[in-house]
């Protein structure tokens, strides 16, 4: 698909995956997480797969994707990773950005969205202190 395109962009706009405790400290740990199959969330397996693409990837949501080891991850490959929340809510968000596409000429082909309170969102709510 990128050979048919100019400029391929990943844009993380889900808002809810697991926790990660504790953080990828370093490129090693991450590549062995990932070959072990070991459970991570989502936003840091697209991330790693758009630094390994050499594609733009923009974390548009509150997760907690941008590991120490997935940032020097990037940096080694030459990737541009950014981002940390759009802070507007995915639905709004994916709205504007869809009628902006769309006006662009560029044809969407798949937007996909879930939301059950995961990650940072459910884990706060828990807090005390949130309240």
């Amino acid at each position: 698909m990128k050979k048919k395109v100019d400029k391929v962009v990943v844009l993380w706009t889900a808002n809810t995956e697991m926790y990660m405790l504790p953080e990828l400290s370093d490129v090693s740990e991450l590549k062995s997480k990932i070959e072990r199959n070991l459970a991570m969330p989502a936003s840091v397996l697209f991330c790693v797969a758009a630094i390994e693409e050499k594609v733009l990837y923009l974390n548009g949501s509150p997760q907690n994707t941008f590991h120490p080891g997935v940032v020097k991850y990037a940096k080694e490959n030459g990737s541009f990773i950014a981002g940390s929340d759009f802070k507007s809510g995915q639905t709004r968000f994916k709205t504007i950005m869809s009628d902006y596409l769309i006006g662009s000429g560029i044809r969407l082909s798949s937007v996909v969205s879930y939301n059950h309170l995961g990650n940072n969102d459910g884990k706060n709510l828990q807090e005390d202190k949130c309240f």
